[in-house]
């Protein structure tokens, strides 16, 4: 149950206290957009692939909260950060397999985050996968998403598989938002969004609606 003195808050205030107390690069305004995305939500769960330590989790809960309740689902290898050791390298416009990827460390940051859910009282909506995105699709249950959050690995050939995998999930009117939309990866994906099935959106995180 969320905390009573969160239920007093306006959702800027909900966000400035998040933001304040728990580490992450997703930034204030972002933050806000998330909670009132979320908020509107009623008709899907929202997905959020790349968590770290909880901010944006936190924030796309507690809007869920002020809005209709929908399930939030977290999907990170909590492996402490960064890439794996020896990630797969390639370019997804060439032919060929990917060289083996090495999954590792799986799980070691995850206190921190469950830590950060508890203490915002969100914990009995928010359901961690303990996965690298490719390998926690595979234990999704299969809800209907109507809030795609992806802030994952920022190279082309993983955004790509990201929303590959997960945008087929989406409702018709459902939302696909990508964190730091101008990095090469992440903008050549989007890029490549065939228009016929996305409707692009600017805003404090691209976004698309789904057709």
């Amino acid at each position: 149950m969320v905390g009573r003195w969160l239920l007093l808050l306006s959702g800027e205030e909900v966000v400035e206290k998040v933001h304040a107390s728990v580490p992450g690069m997703v930034q204030k305004d972002e933050c806000l957009w998330l909670y009132e995305m979320a908020k509107l939500c009623s008709k899907g769960v929202i997905v959020e692939i790349g968590s770290s330590a909880g901010m944006s989790t936190i924030c796309l809960a507690l809007g869920s909260k002020a809005g209709n309740c929908v399930d939030v689902y977290a999907v990170d290898p909590f492996n402490g950060g960064g890439g794996t050791p020896d990630p797969t390298w390639w370019d997804m416009s060439h032919e060929g397999s990917p060289d083996q990827k090495y999954y590792v460390n799986q799980g070691v940051s995850f206190k921190p985050f469950w830590d950060n859910i508890k203490k915002f009282h969100v914990e009995d909506i928010v359901h961690p996968i303990i996965e690298y995105s490719e390998l926690a699709v595979k234990k999704y249950p299969g809800k209907p998403i109507e809030l795609l959050f992806i802030d994952g690995d920022h190279r082309y050939n993983y955004v790509k598989l990201d929303l590959d995998l997960w945008t087929p999930f989406l409702i018709p009117g459902g939302i696909v938002a990508l964190h730091d939309s101008t990095y090469v990866g992440v903008k050549r994906a989007i890029d490549e969004m065939d228009p016929m099935d996305f409707e692009k959106i600017q805003g404090p995180i691209f976004h698309a609606r789904k057709r």
